[in-house]
């Protein structure tokens, strides 16, 4: 966008913004005076009457430059006066869509919530993970005195067998003295027997800024008694109020007002609702917590909304995501812009807050029936690993395909359960997205075919380096997924296709890889065709492997 286009923008934003928030305010406050609820009352009535004074001021700044000439109403107002911020001159430039999709974006800083109300102290067992003995002392007593009893476990098996044995009333996760924090995070997230235990991650205060990015709560170790039992409590309530098969839902948005209230909109229709003030913390936030939709406004303080939407569009996470835009300018180019850059719809403000759901649940819906995505993992499907295939063998460019398959897989199903099963293919979906980001190219491809076979495309000097992290990472993650005895086993015992009685090894991972750079492919079929050699040879060796065919 060129500068005077810019400062158009910042124009109408101004005025379209808040009148969006009224809106909204005024149709809940009419829902909510007769509920027994006065303290959301207050709230909304206070966002009014902030928003009623960001509308005056406006008006009156127009006013006092506003002229006549020639019978019309002619305003002459300096454009910075209209930048968020107060910044003056023109935005500053922006990275392309492909450069955001190589380099992870500098850590923009949440907006600070409220402080909740307080929550009666609900009692419990907590258990910590972590290897700080003395640090474990200190918190069973503080634990004790907020009705809290602790429990401390130091290894990553110790720690998930716990959970799963004891289901407490909530995890805390030591991020700064523990093995693979992280992955442990991760794990108890996916499973079904521990996704519904709330987890709260502790961590130095002299290292926030290198906290891994992700979507549960945090506390520094160091936070005083009082607020760290508050904290405890807050963490417990609202999880116990969390339903995982709750669609998510991505609101990216600089206003506070305006995300607060899409936010209770959106969870009163039966959403889960994460958001970020900014373009940066929504390209960070999508790594870590795959989203069902994503709302996202074109106003940003720090990155060109356009530019983020090209951005999600380059990630594998995020390819085929529902992402509908929000924004102040009713221009036919910006809509078609929009479109064009992959969103799925575009909203004007002010909009009406019951259309926007009526829009979000339209699009879930749609995504559902019609997108090719993999319903478990949200990676691409067949029909789209297809066309990646075929756009790769008519660019005649080098490439490589990794087909990714999971050795006993099904002993494993048939043992734990589907629900466990589905666990282990949605980790390790995540973990073959992470590892191409870690070691492939910003626009390598990562899909699902289905069951516990995925695909990845890169470039041939990519494959081995993706394939032997991905072997890694998924021996580190398995045994997580196992109870102890089997564990110290090493096999399950299950039937054998064929019905007979057998031991079956712990999951492991077969790569198989093959490239275009000695024999180019003619079509999608004749890669399939020759993938299934390497495959048979990766499928015979004992434990993870890879093989490469040139």
């Amino acid at each position: 966008m060129g500068g005077r286009h810019r400062d158009l923008d910042y124009f109408i934003h101004a005025f379209s913004s808040p009148l969006t928030a009224l809106h909204g305010a005024v149709a809940l406050l009419r829902r909510r005076l007769a509920d027994s609820n006065p303290l959301l009352t207050t709230d909304l009535l206070t966002m009014i009457e902030r928003n009623t004074t960001r509308l005056h001021s406006a008006s009156e700044l127009l006013m006092q430059h506003a002229t006549t000439e020639n019978g019309y109403v002619v305003v002459r107002v300096p454009a910075a006066l209209f930048h968020p911020n107060d910044s003056v001159g023109p935005p500053a430039p922006v990275a392309s869509p492909a450069a955001l999709a190589e380099v992870t974006p500098p850590t923009v800083a949440a907006p600070v919530a409220e402080p909740a109300p307080a929550l009666p102290p609900p009692g419990g067992v907590a258990l910590l993970f972590s290897d700080d003995a003395a640090y474990a002392e200190q918190l069973r007593t503080l634990c004790a005195g907020g009705d809290f009893s602790l429990h401390h476990v130091a290894s990553p098996t110790a720690a998930v067998d716990s959970v799963r044995r004891h289901s407490p009333a909530l995890v805390l996760i030591d991020m700064a003295h523990a093995q693979e924090p992280l992955l442990v995070a991760q794990v108890l997230s996916e499973d079904p027997d521990t996704k519904r235990v709330p987890m709260l991650l502790l961590y130095e205060s002299s290292v926030r800024e290198t906290l891994p990015l992700t979507t549960l709560p945090t506390l520094p170790r160091a936070t005083p008694a009082d607020a760290f039992l508050a904290a405890l409590r807050e963490t417990v309530a609202l999880g116990q109020s969390r339903n995982p098969a709750q669609p998510r839902v991505l609101l990216v948005d600089d206003e506070a007002d305006m995300r607060q209230l899409v936010a209770i909109h959106l969870e009163e229709a039966g959403f889960q609702v994460a958001m970020a003030g900014g373009g940066a913390e929504a390209l960070q936030l999508v790594q870590r917590q795959p989203v069902d939709l994503i709302i996202l406004d074109l106003m940003l303080p720090d990155l060109d909304g356009f530019v983020v939407l090209g951005g999600l569009r380059a990630r594998p996470e995020t390819a085929i995501t529902p992402i509908l835009l929000l924004s102040a300018i009713n221009a036919p180019d910006e809509k078609v812009r929009g479109l064009e850059l992959g969103a799925d719809d575009y909203i004007t403000k002010p909009f009406s807050m019951l259309e926007l759901v009526a829009r979000v649940q339209a699009a879930v819906r749609r995504s559902e029936r019609e997108g090719s995505a993999n319903p478990s993992t949200r990676l691409p499907g067949n029909i789209t690993i297809e066309r990646a295939i075929s756009q790769r063998i008519s660019q005649q460019t080098p490439f490589a395909i990794c087909y990714c398959d999971l050795d006993n897989f099904k002993a494993y199903n048939d043992t734990y359960g589907f629900l466990k099963g589905d666990a282990i293919i949605q980790q390790t979906a995540r973990l073959l997205v992470e590892t191409v980001k870690l070691h492939g190219n910003p626009d390598d491809f990562v899909g699902h075919i289905g069951g516990d076979d995925f695909v990845v495309l890169t470039t041939p000097q990519c494959a081995e380096a993706i394939g032997q992290e991905a072997i890694a990472r998924f021996d580190a993650m398995v045994p997580l997924f196992y109870d102890a005895p089997t564990r110290e086993r090493g096999y399950i015992e299950s039937e054998d296709r064929q019905g007979n009685a057998a031991r079956f090894p712990m999951l492991s991972i077969s790569v198989a890889a093959v490239t275009n750079r000695k024999k180019p492919f003619s079509h999608p079929g004749e890669v399939a065709q020759r993938s299934v050699e390497p495959k048979k040879q990766a499928k015979w060796q004992v434990g993870s492997s890879f093989v490469l065919a040139e």
